[in-house]
C-alpha cells in the first residue's frame, strides 16, 4: 500500500541521511529543492563545505579551516518549504564562519552576499541576497531567552569587526568586493547535482568518515569531487548511496572508470568521482 511504502522509505531516508524528526512532518521526506535560486545557492554552500587542507575552497579563510571544519558541527540537513534547514550543534559559530568576511590580503572569505535576517532563542536565518536562497540554522539546544542569543551570537561573530572593520553582511546590498565573484552562484549545468550532492553529505562525512573536497574543473578538466578512502570498499558505498538507494539522487547515472573512480551525471551536469586510498 502507498502508506505502508512511503513510510518504509521515509524511515529508510532518515536512517541513511540523519534525518531523525528534522522535517516534522509524516510521508516521503522531500529532499530537494525546485527553485533554481535556491538550487543555485546550495551548490555554492555544498563547495565551501566540501573542502579540506589539501583543498582548500577560494573563498576560505587563509591558514585557517573555517569553513572546512564546519561539517563537525553538523547534525543534519533537509529540505524544508521555502528554505534549506541545517541543524547544527552551535548555529551561531556556523553562522560566523560562512558569513562574508573582507581579508585585508585575501579578499573575500566565506560566503559572498549572504546576509543575516535574524536569530532567535534556537534559530539563525539567513538569506543570499543574488540568489534569494534561504538558510536557517537550528541549534541543538534553545538558549534560555534573547538576551543570552545576543551575547551568544556576539561573542562568534566579534572578530568580523576587529581593527574597526564593517561587516559585510551588514550591508543591505552587495558590495563591490563581493560582486566580483558572481560566478560562484551563477546557475549552471552542474548546479542541480551539486545541490543534490549537499542534500546527501552527512553520510559521507559521519557514516564512510571522508573528508570530501570538491575541486572545480577548468575546459580541458572536469570537475572532480574526492574522497580521501579508508579501503576500495569506500567507492562503492558512496556510488550506492547517491545512485542506488533510497536516498539516491533522482535520475543520476553513474559510469565507471576504475575501481575508484567514475562519472556522476545528472543531466547536462557532470562531476569524476575519485576515492585516493
Amino acid at each position: 500500500m502507498p502508506h505502508t511504502t512511503d513510510k518504509r522509505i521515509s524511515k529508510e531516508l532518515a536512517r541513511l541521511l540523519y534525518l531523525g524528526q528534522s522535517q516534522g512532518k509524516s510521508g516521503r521526506p522531500t529532499l530537494d529543492s525546485t527553485d533554481s535560486g535556491q538550487l543555485a545557492f546550495q551548490a555554492l554552500l555544498f563547495e565551501c563545505l566540501m573542502s579540506n587542507r589539501e583543498h582548500p575552497h577560494p573563498l576560505e579563510q587563509p591558514r585557517k579551516s573555517a569553513m572546512a571544519s564546519i561539517s563537525g558541527y553538523l547534525n543534519g540537513i533537509c529540505h524544508q518549504p521555502g528554505h534549506l534547514e541545517i541543524h547544527t550543534n552551535t548555529a551561531c559559530r556556523v553562522a560566523s564562519r560562512i558569513l562574508p568576511f573582507l581579508h585585508e590580503d585575501h579578499g573575500v572569505c566565506g560566503i559572498p552576499g549572504l546576509r543575516l535576517i535574524d536569530f532567535t532563542c534556537r534559530r539563525v536565518r539567513l538569506i543570499h541576497v543574488p540568489t534569494g536562497g534561504r538558510l536557517d540554522l537550528v541549534d541543538a539546544q534553545r538558549w534560555q531567552g534573547m538576551d543570552i542569543a545576543r551575547m551568544v551570537f556576539r561573542q562568534e561573530t566579534d572578530w568580523h569587526e576587529e581593527d574597526g572593520r564593517a561587516p559585510l553582511w551588514r550591508h543591505n546590498g552587495l558590495t563591490n568586493e563581493e560582486s566580483a565573484h558572481r560566478a560562484c552562484w551563477a546557475y549552471t549545468a552542474s548546479t542541480p547535482l551539486r545541490s543534490a550532492l549537499l542534500m546527501r553529505s552527512m553520510p559521507l562525512w559521519y557514516r564512510f568518515d571522508l573528508e570530501p573536497a570538491w575541486v572545480t574543473g577548468h575546459p580541458t578538466r572536469p570537475d572532480r569531487l574526492i574522497l580521501d578512502a579508508h579501503s576500495d570498499t569506500d567507492h562503492d558505498r558512496v556510488v550506492e548511496l547517491l545512485a542506488r538507494s533510497a536516498a539516491r539522487i533522482p535520475g543520476v547515472l553513474y559510469r565507471e572508470k576504475t575501481r575508484c573512480s567514475g562519472i556522476l551525471e545528472l543531466g547536462a551536469g557532470s562531476v569524476q568521482l575519485i576515492s585516493e586510498l
